[in-house]
């Protein structure tokens, strides 16, 4: 007697593929999170140690901690090692997702209010968009739809998604992240632009564009920024994209999310190492602004007493 054909479902056996990439992007992600604390633990220890803890300091530790803490349990319950769909798994996630996003945030609205500290209306528009990104992260708790494997029962899997609340979380992210990065871009041009008046508009350009005659300080703050805006925007926009397109299988809508994580909380806590550490001193920005406009206002002046 011939022995009986095998039966593959084509559905299951792309439900494995996908879960299992799933797995992998989980896992590297939470490798890199790891070596980054321990690459940078001499800097960690430092700003814990011997320097005075305040406020930023306790936020930068949160976010590190708590993108830790998402890379875990992420990658435990994508591993199956969270048994029977248990709801305290993915609120883990959850929390701890929005935790990470809410203080990353929290760090850049706090260095551009820094920046602005003369300004008041601008700080009040960034920290309404703060509280909207503050708002939109609750909305993560109503992304996913879990139940158990198919095949393997005591298992969890992701079943459906929000779509539309997933779009407006990141959404709101991103906007943020580019209303701050403009912001700061901007008033680092502002101090130097009345000393590159005479210059035509293309060098101009240049100069908002690549920060190269800017002392060093200013020049290193503004590529950081550049470099963060990047990464998030790369990051943020593929996960937005993965999110959004209806012919991708579930798995692979969440797949990037920690890698986005992952990039944007290094970027982002290296940059406040920078700072804290006194490798770039965001106060001397808004003193460089004005001496630039007493120096702009003593030149009308000059002019106005030669009339």
């Amino acid at each position: 007697m011939s022995p009986l054909p095998l039966v593959f479902d084509k559905s299951l056996i792309d439900l494995s593929v996908a879960e299992r990439q799933r797995q992998y992007l989980s896992i590297s992600s939470l490798v890199v999170t790891v070596y980054d604390i321990l690459n940078n633990l001499e800097d960690e220890l430092e700003l814990v140690l011997k320097q005075k803890i305040k406020f930023p300091t306790v936020i930068y530790m949160i976010a590190r901690l708590s993108c830790l803490c998402y890379e875990s349990v992420n990658t435990a319950y994508v591993l199956g090692l969270i048994k029977d769909c248990h709801p305290a798994g993915y609120f883990s996630i959850v929390t701890f997702f929005a935790i990470e996003v809410n203080s990353i945030a929290l760090l850049f609205f706090l260095r551009a209010r820094a920046i602005f500290h003369d300004v008041p209306r601008m700080q009040m528009v960034l920290a309404c968009l703060w509280a909207l990104v503050f708002g939109s992260s609750i909305l993560n708790f109503f992304v996913l739809h879990s139940t158990n494997h198919l095949v393997k029962q005591k298992t969890c899997t992701q079943t459906d998604i929000e779509s539309f609340y997933s779009m407006v979380s990141i959404g709101t992210l991103l906007v943020f992240d580019t209303v701050v990065y403009i912001a700061i871009s901007y008033r680092l041009f502002q101090a130097f632009l009345f000393h590159e008046r005479d210059k035509p508009v293309f060098q101009k350009t240049c100069i908002l564009l690549n920060g190269a005659t800017l002392p060093t300080f200013s020049r290193s703050l503004f590529r950081d920024g550049q470099l963060y805006y990047l990464i998030s925007l790369l990051t943020g926009s593929t996960a937005f994209v993965m999110l959004v397109v209806p012919s991708l299988d579930i798995q692979y809508k969440v797949a990037f999310i920690p890698l986005h994580i992952t990039f944007t909380n290094i970027i982002a806590c290296w940059v406040f190492c920078n700072v804290k550490l006194g490798r770039i001193r965001e106060s001397e920005i808004s003193a460089l602004i004005v001496v630039s406009q007493i120096s702009f206002k003593q030149g009308k002046q000059e002019c106005l007493s030669v009339l």
